[in-house]
């Protein structure tokens, strides 16, 4: 054995070489992946002195695990240290024994999942036969990391609202749920992932099962399985880690680590039933006069849910042939569950009046008509394009398009009228529109124990879920939309080996393998023939995929879906590590190694997305204003907008690899100071696709070969530059960026013991994130656009019969080289993206306090660097071109908008473009630096992103104790973030409140056994038949508060500023409304002149406090508004329960839970009207809103434990 501190250098030298080898063949080759290397068992560790203090090598120790006699056994070295790691979370009982000195034994010391708990021991001189019993607790004193464990009891006794075990993570200090608290449920893989971890980006965490992978690419890194509640040991999320074992992530770790089964037989059964009967009312149900149920052949439906199962562990018992007892344990866990949520919503559709063309009553709230202007009359009038409004407002019959009178009957009438509202709008209530979930879920693990030195465990889990739910209104029919179903499919397994070659020399060895698939489409559209419709054959048989399409008519409620997907993702993984103990080091070394493969069926709208827009009805085609035009007048005349399309894609199967050696060392200095030092080494291989169907980067210099196509004779020497570029072509490396090798990770903590209850704890980490891996696919996926003009807007086409009278462009992958997606604008990814990465630090104190109690308060922040930017003025003229059409500078917007010949009219190439069909082009569009593309050129993972973030954290923790748990944490926070630009042209960096930003965050948790009856503080005494009312009760509860979100500003369309502070002081004076700003607006025309809007002039403005920016006028604003923040967010769930124990250590739980007990709406989720041209600008309405949250429901229960 090697000895003395070079040795453990050499150690580190080896091992440090083979895993650098290891990882670049496994990234290079795509070994089968590994199991991520992160340790969710417990470790236990120490120092073994004599009397006197003095160290004592050579002690035997030894954890009996009290549920399964699993023991473990560790050697103290020269310095006294012992380490047991690997030991299941649960009861042990500690013996120490060494020659000359009495048996040392500790009994009941709890571990939890990935703890590391300190047990110093003091031996006392005499007979080894001789034993000194010790009560102990231990403390965890050896690591600076920081985070919160929930053990079993507060797992499965918290109110967890669906049951479902991440989402305890939100009581945490740090950390912030994004997402949408109605979507809590084991199932919502997607919503239940949006988290930000100690100002961590929101959607980069890492998230394990059992210490393996449980992270799924679709929808943005998804949690992939979610246990059943009753088959979780503990939970543990951590929010700063300087353990070099821990990687891949911008925030925190989440570990659930599941029951094992032990020497007895136990299990529950259980089902929890919610009625609507039980329910309080939405708020918008109650605003419309709605009850909480509708009447369907008679019967009343509402709100329902079922959530019911089994779980069961022991020893594996076959008669006659295995006893599994002291060796071979299981766990098997069933969970079923069904629901009918309500999810009632008000829309738009077209009254009456306006499905003849009648729009003589289109009035704004104050009573002004909105006027229809015909883009028929549309004439150059000086400097100015003029357009004629339709008499009295009304679209004459034989102007209607009799596309649109068919689609017409797919729009339900109107059935509400909402306060507060311009009349003709939310004006279609639907509820209580019951959303159907149905899904099932189980989960088998194994253990087995070869001897002392070495174990093993298998799972396996599977669950489904499928859901049914509409999100447009239309309730029947194939102009339905939503998940109409939603399928989400997990299989996960796990394989686990422990072996322990000496007493301080141990492998681990874990694999594992998930696979997440999501399906998502609407049947009743599908197979839907388009000529039904009136479209023309010969268009209908260039798509490839038939179903409804997808009509977008701005403002009022969409017609069908128009897209379904199935999105697979596979990670295979695979991780060896070593602990060694030397001296007064800890060390471990290990090498995690994965692979993931995305299939990515994601059909985009193959059979036509038609949009319809304001602007082809309303008074200056370039400049929008709140008192003309209407999208739906648009659609009746059959003028589709040029952001429709149609899609013909491919179906990519990318794969990655991943490797990452790792060192790591606690080192114990004295017996007060542990170091954690240690360094993680990332291989991220860029992605590539099965088929090589890639692009890479775009070429700005090249001059493109279309150049020779164009008319000489009219455009003598005009020649274009530029085009995109494809992976392994004409030698280009076959993935669309650089293998970034450079991601280095140090790390290094502290825990400084000042006294027996005082430890102060710091460290910084760099973390590498989960880097975006995914392609570009230019030229092997294609979009038509729709041929809306052919002078730049000014005369809307007729065009709903043919909108691609050029043809459905086809694929063409690489064949066309530098001339592909001509005519429109293409995304490339940078070539030179690197992964971003993190600095996580903080330094804190914490303090034992009577009662079982721990208080700390800390600071905490962190830095993000090399976060991804997208660039969309890649291909925008110069600022100073811009300025000469720039009201605001001194320029004229007519300039810009002028028609100038077009070089590229009915070149081939073009094909199915304005480009090629339009013998003009707007001379800003020709001052492109590549004009044969369009300003969508896009770039994406540019790294100039930046986040800031610094906190100061306080945590109150009480053990338990007389029956009472308790939790408390505030967060005082900013999370300042640099993403994306004000002004792309000017490049300018915009630089505000990141959307996770919560400035206060309060979050208590607790859960008390009553100390009433038999055995209990009070009325111990108390007759069997008495004690059966009164003891047994139990009340759990948890509470959550946080600030509102910064209010999300335009970053598209009406651009604005805000000149001042245009807060309303009293945001809830005018009853069902919150407004947040004063609607003090002016739009300032192209014509320089500056005008206060008419709803702002009504409401008493006589300045403005935002001004609406005039055309080609770089933006102005960040991306949000500190000043102004949405509505806070608070949570009260209380969960009441009475046991009742019956025979043989069986017992009865009953229990009523109550989410949103004091069922206060939340609109923390819905942000402030952002429109400054709709009247509505700044407000919620709460008549028109769905909130944010449930209402109050209540959940009774009923469990059978043994």
């Amino acid at each position: 054995m090697m000895t003395g501190i070079g040795d453990h250098r050499l150690f580190f030298a080896a091992f440090a070489a083979f895993a650098f080898f290891v990882a670049m063949q496994a990234v290079a080759i795509g070994a089968p992946t590994a199991a991520a290397s992160q340790e969710f068992r417990a470790t236990i560790a120490g120092t073994v002195t004599d009397p006197s203090g003095l160290v004592l090598p050579g002690a035997t120790v030894t954890a009996l695990n009290l549920q399964t006699n699993e023991t473990a056994t560790s050697v103290t070295t020269d310095a006294g240290l012992y380490t047991i790691p690997f030991l299941s979370p649960g009861r042990y009982t500690i013996v120490v024994e060494l020659s000359g000195f009495k048996s040392y034994t500790s009994s009941e010391v709890q571990l939890s999942v990935g703890q590391t708990a300190t047990l110093n021991v003091r031996m006392q001189l005499g007979d080894l036969a001789e034993t000194v019993m010790v009560l102990a607790e231990v403390g965890e004193t050896s690591k600076a990391d920081r985070g919160m464990v929930m053990d079993n009891t507060r797992v499965t006794e918290l109110p967890l609202n669906a049951r479902n075990p991440f989402m305890l993570a939100t009581l945490s200090a740090g950390v912030q749920f994004n997402g949408n608290p109605i979507y809590w449920r084991p199932f919502d893989n997607g919503a239940i992932a949006d988290w930000s971890v100690n100002g961590g980006k929101n959607r980069n965490n890492e998230f394990l099962l059992d210490g393996a992978p449980n992270n799924s690419i679709q929808g943005g890194n998804n949690i992939a399985y979610v246990p059943p509640v009753d088959a979780v040991q503990e939970f543990k999320i951590m929010t700063s880690t300087y353990d070099a074992q821990y990687g891949r992530t911008a925030g925190g770790i989440i570990n659930v680590s599941l029951k094992s089964g032990s020497n007895s037989f136990h299990g529950s059964a259980w089902e929890f039933a919610r009625r609507w009967r039980l329910d309080a009312n939405t708020a918008l149900q109650t605003t419309q006069g709605q009850p909480r149920f509708s009447v369907v052949d008679g019967k009343k439906l509402g709100h329902f849910l079922d959530q019911y199962g089994f779980q069961v562990d022991g020893p594996l018992m076959v008669p006659g042939l295995v006893d599994g007892r002291n060796k071979t344990f299981f766990m098997f866990t069933f969970e079923g569950y069904r629901e009918g949520t309500p999810n009632p919503a008000t829309r738009t559709v077209p009254d009456e009046r306006q499905r003849t063309g009648d729009f003589s009553q289109l009035r704004d709230r104050n009573g002004n008509l909105i006027v229809i202007y015909d883009p028929a009359t549309g004439r150059q009038l000086g400097s100015q394009w003029v357009r004629d409004p339709f008499p009295n407002n009304i679209i004459p019959a034989s102007r209607i398009h009799p596309i649109a009178k068919k689609l017409l009957s797919y729009y339900p009438l109107p059935n509400t009228q909402t306060p507060d509202s311009d009349p003709w709008r939310n004006n279609l209530f639907q509820g209580p529109n019951i959303a159907r979930d149905h899904f099932f879920n189980w989960v088998a693990k194994v253990d087995h124990v070869f001897s002392s030195k070495s174990k093993m465990f298998v799972r396996y889990a599977w669950n489904r879920r499928q859901e049914h739910r509409n999100t447009n209104g239309i309730e029947t029919g194939p102009a339905q939309s939503g998940p109409l179903p939603l399928e989400r499919i997990n299989y996960t397994g796990v394989f686990d080996y422990v072996r322990s070659f000496s007493p301080t020399f141990l492998l681990n060895v874990r694999a594992s393998a998930n696979r997440y698939n999501e399906l998502n489409r609407t049947d009743a559209g599908m197979g839907f023939d388009v000529t039904e419709l009136g479209f023309q054959r010969s268009l209908v048989d260039q798509f490839n995929v038939k179903m409804f399409p997808y009509v977008d008519v701005s403002d009022y409620t969409r017609l069908g879906r128009g897209d379904f997907s199935e999105e697979p993702t596979t990670v295979v993984s695979l991780q060896p590590n070593l602990t060694w103990l030397q001296g007064r080091h800890t060390l471990r070394a290990g090498l995690e190694v994965r692979r993931t493969l995305y299939e990515r069926l994601v059909s985009g709208n193959p059979s036509m997305r038609l949009n319809f827009r304001r602007g082809a009805t309303q008074r200056d085609f370039q400049q929008a204003d709140a008192l003309s035009g209407n999208a739906f007048a648009s659609f009746l005349l059959g003028a589709a907008d040029s952001s429709g399309l149609v899609d013909v894609n491919i179906f990519p199967e990318y794969t990655w690899n991943y490797a990452a050696p790792w060192i790591q060392d606690d080192w114990k200095i004295g017996n007060r100071l542990t170091l954690n030092l240690g360094v993680r080494w990332d291989f991220n291989s860029p992605v590539r696709e099965a088929q090589n169907r890639l692009n890479y980067g775009f070429d700005s210099t090249t001059i493109n070969p279309v150049s020779a196509l164009i008319d000489q004779r009219a455009f003598s020497g005009y020649q274009v530059r530029g085009g995109v570029q494809f992976a392994g072509v004409d030698g280009r490396p076959d993935t669309p960026y650089a293998f970034d090798t450079n991601n280095v990770q140090p790390r290094a903590g502290f825990a400084y013991k000042l006294s027996e209850r005082t430890v102060i704890k710091g460290g910084v980490g760099r973390y590498f994130m989960n880097p975006t891996n995914t392609g570009y696919n230019e030229g092997f996926s294609v979009q038509t656009p729709v041929v809306a003009s052919l002078d730049g807007g000014r005369t809307p086409l007729v065009n709903l019969s043919n909108p691609f009278p050029d043809g459905v462009r086809q694929p063409a992958g690489s064949a066309n080289g530098l001339m592909t997606a001509l005519g429109t604008g293409p995304d490339f990814a940078n070539p030179s993206y690197q992964v971003p990465y993190v600095y996580q630090f903080s330094l804190g104190v914490e303090r034992q306090l009577p009662w079982r109690t721990t208080a700390e308060i800390s600071y905490v922040g962190s830095r993000t660097y090399q976060d991804t930017n997208t660039w969309t003025g890649f291909n925008e003229p110069s600022l100073a071109f811009r300025n000469l059409c720039d009201v605001t500078a001194g320029g004229n917007a007519n300039y810009c908008n002028e028609r100038v010949p077009n070089p590229f009219y009915q070149v081939p190439g073009f094909e199915g473009t304005t480009r090629f069909t339009s013998t003009t082009i707007s001379r800003y569009d020709l001052a492109r630096p590549f004009p044969q593309f369009t300003g969508g050129v896009t770039q994406q993972l540019l790294n100039e992103g930046r986040i800031w973030y610094d906190s100061a954290q306080v945590v109150v923790s009480k053990r338990t104790s007389s029956g009472l748990t308790l939790n408390g944490t505030y967060t005082f926070s900013k999370m300042i973030e640099q993403n994306g630009y004000n002004d792309a042209i000017a490049r300018t960096v915009q630089k505000s409140p990141a959307a996770a930003d919560r400035p206060h965050r309060v979050t208590i948790s607790g859960v008390y056994l009553l100390p009433f009856g038999h055995s209990k503080r009070f009325l111990g005494r108390i007759p069997g038949p008495l004690d059966a009312i009164i003891g047994g009760w139990e009340v759990a509860g948890l509470y959550v508060y946080n600030s509102g979100q910064p209010w999300d500003l335009p970053t598209t369309g009406n651009l604005f500023y805000k000149v001042k502070d245009a807060r309303n002081p009293n945001p809830a004076a005018r009853p069902g409304i919150i407004q947040a700003v004063l609607p003090c607006v002016a739009q300032m025309g192209n014509d320089g002149v500056l005008r206060m809007l008419a709803y702002s002039t009504a409401a008493g403005c006589t300045e403005p406090y935002f001004i609406v920016q005039p055309s080609f006028t770089g933006r102005r604003s960040n991306a949000r508004d500190d000043d102004i923040r949405r509505p806070s967010f608070h949570q009260f769930d209380v969960n009441f329960a009475k046991s009742v124990p019956l025979r043989n250590g069986q017992r009865l739980q009953l229990r009523v839970e109550a989410f949103n007990l004091l069922n206060k709406p939340m609109y923390s989720t819905r942000n402030y009207a952002n429109n400054p041209l709709n009247s509505d600008f700044g407000q919620i309405n709460l008549s028109a809103t769905e909130q944010s949250n449930f209402p109050r429901n209540v959940q009774l229960g009923i469990k059978f434990l043994w």
